[in-house]
């Protein structure tokens, strides 16, 4: 029953990521993914520490989603400074998640090269996000950087998702021995 359960763990983030990706605009949905992400980290805490960090992460996350839900914050500004808030969360449970799939590669002396290049992308493309917020960029260099942090959140996201999969794959190979 163990193993099942660290299966379906591992697809439930998978599968979160799968669909916050997938329903970027769709506010129910998004807090489905979240909720996936968050249940599955937190059924994956024996394997990690910092798998329960991410969960934690996600939940934070859904409560800025919740907060910038439909009809509870009107446009403007309080709701852009929180939306922009609401990506740190975000970046953290990717980051611990990767954390947490980097701890499990190291315990079983596999490299953790992967892990670490994944981080450096999906932190990369948050971070480019934030720092271009305030609008101190020109129009150009603002175009640029949103591009650039466009597609390191797409890579980012992907190898995420192919990563969990892969670790999935390591979980199941360890508890069969």
């Amino acid at each position: 029953m163990k193993l099942l359960k660290g299966y379906y763990a591992y697809l439930a983030v998978a599968g979160g990521f799968l669909l916050s990706f997938a329903a970027k605009d769709n506010w129910a949905l998004q807090m489905l993914a979240y909720g996936l992400i968050s249940a599955g980290a937190l059924s994956l805490q024996g394997v990690s520490r910092w798998y329960m960090r991410a969960s934690v992460a996600a939940d934070v996350k859904m409560v800025f989603s919740l907060v910038l839900g439909p009809a509870v914050i009107p446009v403007g500004l309080l709701r852009i400074v929180l939306y922009y808030i609401g990506l740190v969360p975000l970046l953290l449970t990717g980051c611990m998640l990767l954390l947490g799939v980097k701890d499990q590669m190291r315990r079983i002396e596999h490299s953790a090269l992967p892990e670490w290049v994944l981080l450096a992308v999906w932190s990369a493309g948050y971070i480019l996000v934030l720092v271009s917020a305030p609008g101190w960029l020109n129009d150009y260099l603002f175009n640029t950087v949103w591009t650039l942090a466009n597609s390191l959140i797409s890579i980012g996201g992907v190898a995420l998702i192919v990563e969990m999969f892969r670790a999935q794959r390591i979980y199941l190979q360890t508890e069969e021995q």
